[in-house]
């Protein structure tokens, strides 16, 4: 083993960027109590950081978990025919965590493994951006939008959101994929998205 394989041996790897998301799940029934404990359930068994309260449950963790246990609670949730809204905040980097400290260091995350297979549910979403202490972020924020474009699943622009229609999994798809590249831009960005799926006026902004 030569001097410079040992010195990389020996550098320690730095972990992920703190990466997690928070989300309320609301279903549009007077069984709401029954459809999201069917649809949580098992989240604790993930291997993710998982806490709730009577707002929102906060996942943590590896980003393809966190985003495939949003989309998994959403689609079971839809599945029941009912009219769901779940609204998800999600934050990479993490000044201010009693537990991290942020160094301001940029960190871009690992690239996503998605297995590109449909859902079924068609949602409508709004969603928003936000890379901060970026000096360019309305740049990047224009640029994400583009992206969702180019995605097929921008429906429009509106007050404070974009405007965001397609399968589940294009959807979050298109939204992790803004969110990820703005992370090379800002050691801390934060979006919120808001998604609907089953409304009875068909067509939700």
């Amino acid at each position: 083993m030569t001097e410079t394989e040992t010195r990389i041996e020996d550098t320690p790897a730095k972990p992920p960027p703190f990466f997690g998301a928070r989300f309320s799940l609301y279903p549009m029934t007077d069984r709401y109590v029954r459809v999201i404990l069917d649809s949580i359930k098992g989240l604790r068994d993930t291997g993710l950081e998982v806490e709730t309260d009577e707002v929102s449950t906060f996942i943590g963790g590896d980003r393809d978990r966190v985003f495939g246990e949003l989309a998994r609670v959403f689609a079971a949730a839809a599945r029941t025919g009912e009219h769901v809204v779940m609204t998800v905040l999600l934050s990479h980097g993490c000044p201010g965590e009693t537990y991290c400290e942020s160094t301001g260091e940029i960190r871009v995350p690992a690239h996503a493994n998605n297995t590109g297979d449909k859902s079924g549910v068609a949602v409508s979403a709004q969603w928003s951006l936000y890379p901060m202490g970026s000096d360019g972020y309305m740049d990047v924020i224009y640029r994400e939008i583009d992206r969702t474009k180019r995605a097929g699943v921008f429906a429009k622009g509106a007050h404070f959101v974009s405007g965001l229609r397609g399968d589940l999994t294009d959807v979050l798809a298109a939204v992790r994929a803004s969110f990820d590249a703005a992370c090379a831009d800002a050691g801390h960005v934060v979006a919120h998205a808001t998604i609907s799926a089953n409304s009875p006026t068909g067509r939700s902004s």
